[in-house]
């Protein structure tokens, strides 16, 4: 049995739908404030955290890629006592948490909303390749040292990306642990993590267009395409659409979950 993560819960708990909010790298649950509450008038939504970005769980080497979605499973089968219809929104780590939730348990989700990370990325990219190693190693190795150095580098990759969320102090070389957990699964695993993956649920991918490379390949929006039901989206944002284009998120949730409770349903 897998323990619940940290979580938050909000809005109609007499509704037929449950928004399950993902969030990703560096962020907290706060991270979804401009989307959630006009959404909770007609969605019981529950908003999940992971080790060490709550305060409420700390854990030194973070949990295996498995393990977080497990509790992530085990979260959402807590909240959800009515089993209402589920979709699950992720953003960045958040996003392939949705992916390998809907690959470990097809049928569990009936939709999910993910934004700009595809399941499949363009690792033939030169420029993409480099850049997406260098971070990484850099995080990496600041989760290794810890401290008060490692958070000082976390930070500075931080800013590099040009991002000041207000909870900046709070992040900590604790919540680069995702990076690590790969990165240990893929040397052990061939470099595959999903291998043969193919959306079980209806997909809605939202990638932002406003900079030098997309988080996804022409793959990923091949298979997109094969299913009437799936969306993508390439929209003027960098990377956080929750703060940078909240009011076409909040639409695009709730044109989406219209559809499921009519068109879909049908």
């Amino acid at each position: 049995m897998y323990k619940p993560l940290t979580y938050e819960v909000s809005g109609n708990k007499s509704a037929t739908q449950l928004l399950v909010f993902l969030h990703g790298w560096p962020d907290t649950l706060e991270v979804w404030n401009k989307i959630i509450p006009p959404l909770e008038q007609n969605h019981y939504i529950l908003n999940i955290s992971y080790p060490n970005y709550s305060p409420k769980e700390k854990s030194p080497w973070g949990i295996s890629l498995e393990e977080t979605v497990y509790r992530i499973k085990a979260t959402i089968e807590e909240v959800n006592e009515t089993k209402r219809t589920l979709i699950l929104i992720g953003h960045d780590w958040g996003a392939f948490y949705a992916y390998y939730i809907d690959y470990h348990f097809p049928g569990f989700a009936a939709e999910i909303i993910t934004l700009d990370v595809g399941a499949f990325v363009p690792i033939l990219n030169p420029f993409f390749t480099i850049f997406l190693f260098c971070y990484q190693f850099i995080l990496i190795t600041a989760f290794l040292i810890g401290g008060a150095i490692g958070k000082f580098i976390t930070k500075m990759v931080i800013k590099f990306f040009m991002y000041r969320p207000f909870w900046i102090n709070k992040v900590d070389a604790s919540w680069n642990y995702p990076y690590y957990q790969l990165w240990k699964k893929l040397a052990s695993n061939k470099l595959r993590v999903m291998p043969n993956y193919r959306p079980n649920a209806n997909v809605v991918f939202v990638s932002g267009d406003k900079k030098p490379f997309k988080i996804y390949n022409k793959e990923w929006a091949k298979l997109l395409k094969e299913n009437p039901r799936n969306e993508l989206h390439n929209e003027k944002f960098i990377h956080w659409i929750q703060l940078e284009m909240p009011e076409f998120l909040i639409s695009l949730i709730q044109r989406r979950s219209n559809l499921l409770l009519t068109q879909y349903k049908k």
